[in-house]
């Protein structure tokens, strides 16, 4: 009997750490490849499921026979919005994305945007984590309190992606229901012990990096 997967990466075309990428990927994940994120995939001999996109960046006969190839030639949204968009319809709970960094600065720009655009109350049962080389990045939905376990002192920062009612405990600075918007206020913040609580109460998404080499 075929495993369900519930769990998907998502592999686009940026700088990759290759630690990284090994880790995240198994046979238990939903592997999919964002057009040019394809060519991650073959240097690392890795077959993924699915391949999405609008291929401007791939050529579609180098793709293995064995691979679903999902195509939208659509401009309104990026392929990475594509990719998130059809993992979540087919059922999908936790999203890991990796190879987003690097690359033209309005594409790096457009990771996070493509994360705002997506709809909160349809997605507020699935985890979204982004993997940079220095950082994870978790998505956090408005009414959806999270509880992270850090080592104390890690290095922390919070985005807002709109303008939003926030308490963040557990760090240096804290905040009790107060406003943050996409703005500076919530960088460069530590842990001060072990459990770090953060509640969108109104507003959002937010961003919580978290720095992975602390």
């Amino acid at each position: 009997m075929a495993v369900v997967k519930v769990r998907a990466l998502l592999i686009a075309a940026g700088d990759t750490d290759t630690l990284i990428l090994q880790n995240l990927a198994s046979e238990n994940i939903l592997c999919v490849a964002i057009d040019g994120g394809y060519h991650h995939c073959k240097k690392f001999e890795i077959i993924p499921d699915v391949v999405i996109g609008d291929f401007d960046s791939l050529n579609k006969s180098l793709i293995d026979e064995r691979v679903l190839i999902v195509e939208s030639q659509s401009q309104n949204e990026t392929d990475l919005v594509k990719a998130i968009n059809w993992v979540i319809s087919k059922g999908i709970k936790e999203i890991q994305i990796i190879g987003v960094e690097s690359g033209r600065s309005d594409h790096i720009l457009g990771v996070y945007a493509a994360l705002s655009e997506l709809n909160q109350e349809e997605i507020k049962d699935v985890k979204i984590e982004v993997h940079l080389k220095d950082f994870i990045v978790k998505y956090i939905q408005k009414n959806n309190p999270k509880i992270f376990n850090l080592d104390e002192n890690t290095h922390v920062s919070l985005f807002c992606l709109s303008d939003s009612i926030v308490t963040l405990k557990g760090v240096k600075w804290t905040l009790n229901k107060e406003e943050l918007k996409f703005s500076t206020r919530g960088i460069h913040n530590y842990s001060t012990k072990g459990e770090v609580e953060i509640n969108i109460h109104a507003g959002g998404p937010a961003l919580f990096f978290i720095n992975r080499n602390e």
